[in-house]
């Protein structure tokens, strides 16, 4: 599966690194990529304003149906508005400042029967290890991978609020504005399997697919966004007319004779 379309709002990213500009067959034959990507079993509602749910952990999460998909979509729910499905979907995070961050599903694909090797509730999980500034949780950030395919152009990024402990050296990257870039402390790539937790609004590890690294994939740069997903709109402001005062009529003063 490719790797998901980015909708969240921009936060500090990883800076691309020497060691991430390799090239050559040894990436070819081996790819680092940023992904996420899991599986969801349940029953999709509709709701009045038209919205498809899914509910997990007695929670209701919001589904997102993109494409030429969403005819599908309709049509299998008109004939199975009951139907347990599993869901395969692309996670993503909606953060905004001052509140719990708003978590939603891309549904790429659905059947009947589980064809993914991941168990309901499981996802895969491949990018950045780090603080933001919208949440105290860490989470893992899912940039737009160098060759991907954005015809909007808008390269956004996912930031998945994530629990993991580890005892190697990984650790979330916090960026810290007051030491040198020198002095900061490295990036982790970490590639592994989480679990959705729907009580803590989160994901927590599992276990990892790869070994942690330095090496961070090339990504597209995210554009700036406000918290509705779009960058801020450009103020055209008109030139402001100068209307001309009438002046007022100057007296002048007769000389007098002392």
């Amino acid at each position: 599966m490719s790797a998901p379309e980015e909708l969240t709002t921009e936060v500090s990213q990883p800076t691309e690194s020497e060691e991430t500009s390799a090239t050559g067959p040894e990436v070819e034959e081996n790819p680092i990529l940023f992904q996420a990507i899991g599986t969801l079993k349940g029953k999709p509602e509709q709701d009045e304003e038209d919205n498809f749910l899914l509910r997990l952990g007695g929670k209701r999460y919001k589904l997102f149906i993109a494409g030429y998909r969403y005819q599908a979509w309709l049509k299998q729910m008109a004939a199975n508005p009951d139907k347990l499905l599993f869901l395969r979907v692309y996670p993503k995070c909606l953060m905004i400042p001052r509140k719990d961050p708003q978590i939603y599903f891309q549904v790429a694909a659905w059947e009947e029967e589980n064809p993914w090797e991941e168990e309901p509730g499981m996802f895969k999980f491949r990018g950045v290890w780090q603080f933001v500034p919208q949440v105290r949780t860490p989470v893992i950030s899912v940039y737009r991978n160098q060759n991907a395919n954005d015809p909007k152009g808008k390269f956004k990024a996912s930031h998945l609020p994530v629990l993991m402990r580890r005892e190697d050296d990984a650790k979330p990257f916090r960026f810290n504005p007051k030491i040198s870039k020198e002095e900061l402390p490295p990036r982790w790539f970490i590639q592994g399997n989480f679990k959705f937790i729907p009580s803590r609004n989160c994901w927590g590890w599992d276990k990892d697919l790869e070994p942690p690294t330095k090496k961070i994939p090339r990504y597209k740069k995210p554009v700036k966004a406000t918290t509705e997903g779009q960058g801020p709109p450009r103020v055209h402001k008109k030139p402001v007319k100068k209307i001309d005062k009438p002046k007022k009529p100057t007296t002048q003063k007769e000389e007098s004779d002392e």
